[in-house]
């Protein structure tokens, strides 16, 4: 029975990713960040932002403050899904919010970057981390990835997908999850999204967009997953 649970939440993984399921079926939202900076539509707590030119991209760059910083978007409700996000490989603490109330109760995933990489024999440190604020879920987790000399000061793609069984993130279009773990809401929470700023540390990021999965999507999926399920033998 393990062994079926684990294979039916990487199945999810996949499809939230993006595998077997057609763009069509996903509500996509990219967000201009030059309304974020124009306070329109967002709610910025802790921070200030401007928009920046970075290796070719038009960024949100936001100040290093005591304490951690957030700006989310106004009125909106997502579950489950998936959240992609442009990150600067440049010494700062940066990530995504969501399932998003307030500034006191949310979850996130975040990107401690180290210094940059000097010479062809060295690497860039990331950290990427998933916390939540609830102290009922327990949950902090965190896995570490390496970017190449050629990879460092540049920028790297990350997807947070959440379903109801797994929450994992992929780094620059990975099949593989650096990070990966059990949903600790079980896919029941809903709140807005939104960026996460590091205490002490500035942030720049851009391209940030979210693929909403349908309510009608996922209960198609519950069947075609109970009718595999019955036929699995393991």
């Amino acid at each position: 029975m393990g062994r079926l649970k684990q294979f039916i939440s990487d199945l999810f993984a996949m499809l939230f990713m993006g595998v077997g399921i057609s763009t069509t079926r996903t509500k996509q939202r990219k967000f201009d960040l030059r309304k974020l900076v124009a306070g329109d539509g967002w709610r910025l707590v802790n921070s200030s932002a401007s928009i920046d030119e970075y290796k070719g991209k038009q960024a949100a760059r936001f100040d290093a403050r005591r304490g951690a910083g957030l700006a989310w978007v106004e009125g909106l409700r997502f579950s489950v899904g998936k959240i992609d996000l442009d990150v600067a490989a440049v010494r700062q603490s940066a990530g995504v919010a969501f399932h998003l109330q307030d500034e006191r109760e949310f979850e996130a995933v975040c990107f401690h970057i180290g210094d940059e990489a000097q010479s062809e024999g060295e690497s860039q440190s990331v950290v990427v981390r998933y916390f939540s604020t609830n102290p009922g879920w327990n949950a902090n987790h965190e896995e570490r990835f390496d970017l190449t000399y050629s990879q460092s000061g540049e920028w790297f793609k990350a997807r947070v997908s959440i379903s109801k069984e797994v929450i994992a993130v992929f780094i620059n279009g990975s099949n593989v999850p650096t990070l990966r773990l059990d949903n600790p809401g079980g896919g029941e929470v809903y709140g807005s999204v939104g960026l996460w700023i590091g205490a002490g540390s500035p942030a720049l990021v851009a391209d940030f967009r979210i693929h909403e999965v349908r309510s009608d999507i996922e209960r198609q999926l519950g069947r075609i997953l109970g009718r595999r399920q019955r036929g699995l033998t393991f």
